[in-house]
């Protein structure tokens, strides 16, 4: 990829229209439709890439000359997807679009609009139905004592404000350690500098891994609360919880090595052991798909490098 962004702050400024979406399309259903509707009249280009769907969701995109429809034979997952979209359009700005968001008219615009120039992304506030903040927004840098609060606490504190939990969410612009990729904004030279997503990634979590990079390439993340949407994520999706809480594993490994990659292990692997003896519900199951990862952390070795990030998403 392209290695002429600089470093750090300095970028010049984006026209607001200077937009280029990419959704990723897997059997949708028909979300794609209405999203499209909403999303054309505000950015310069789009391109949906489908994994492989089978539900006719794609025929949505058919037909409409503003978009890309990009064709894959089968679910090659998020990550991978996404950086092929990416490569599509020439827009300063990469908007990455759920197929279950709801947008507003004028909601991108404001969204990247007097973008400072050490901004890498921006996401906005996500809501609820009846319009309260979700703690899906974004959270604080993940680190080894975080993720230890998080494997020892139900799953019920997760979503809570706190210094080990989430943070409370902003009423003005406000740098977090990383924000969902639901609806994410990144600036295309820092996308392309960084190398776009980690395709080891297959479903969840590439988007916190990239909010790492980018902050240690210099750069800021920033969640833009005067943008509200509404993601109609399954929220209390066991399958998504389970899944979401062995690539937070994932992501965290990449981060550590030699005794200190065993250290997390040996934490991690007591909080969810705790979990797989006294929990129930999703708690158990989301213990005991993690428990596995654990033990390869203690054994030294990297779920990625075991294949054990690689399958097929959820159902729903």
């Amino acid at each position: 990829m392209a290695d002429t962004a600089p470093a750090g702050p300095g970028l010049h400024q984006p026209s607001v229209a200077d937009v280029h979406a990419v959704i990723v399309n897997h059997n949708s259903g028909r979300r794609l439709g209405p999203l499209l509707d909403a999303l054309l009249p505000q950015v310069r280009s789009a391109a949906v890439v489908d994994n492989g769907s089978t539900d006719g969701s794609l025929d949505d995109a058919e037909g409409r000359e503003a978009v890309r429809v990009v064709r894959n034979p089968d679910n090659r997952g998020f990550a991978a997807a996404a950086n092929q979209g990416a490569t599509t359009g020439g827009a300063e700005w990469l908007l990455f679009v759920n197929p279950d968001i709801y947008l507003d008219p004028g909601q991108v615009a404001t969204l990247v609009r007097d973008a400072p120039g050490d901004v890498a992304a921006f996401a906005p506030l996500q809501v609820d139905e009846r319009g309260r903040p979700r703690s899906e927004t974004g959270g604080y840098d993940p680190t080894l004592l975080r993720y230890l609060v998080w494997a020892v606490l139900p799953v019920r504190w997760h979503g809570r404000s706190g210094p080990w939990l989430a943070p409370p969410f902003p009423s003005h612009d406000e740098e977090l350690g990383w924000v969902s990729g639901a609806l994410l904004a990144i600036r295309r030279p820092v996308f392309e500098r960084l190398g776009g997503f980690d395709e080891r990634f297959f479903l969840y979590h590439e988007d916190v891994d990239f909010c790492r990079r980018a902050r240690r390439d210099g750069y800021r993340i920033l969640c833009r609360p005067a943008v509200r949407i509404h993601h109609e994520v399954a929220h209390g999706d066991p399958a998504r919880r389970v899944l979401s809480g062995r690539r937070s594993v994932e992501s965290l490994a990449l981060d550590f090595a030699g005794w200190r990659l065993r250290a997390l292990g040996a934490v991690l692997g007591l909080g969810f052991g705790l979990r797989a003896l006294f929990a129930s519900g999703t708690t158990r199951q989301l213990a005991r798909a993690v428990l596995p990862h654990c033990r390869a952390l203690m054994a030294g070795r990297s779920p990625h490098r075991e294949g054990m990030s690689e399958g097929p998403p959820p159902p729903g």
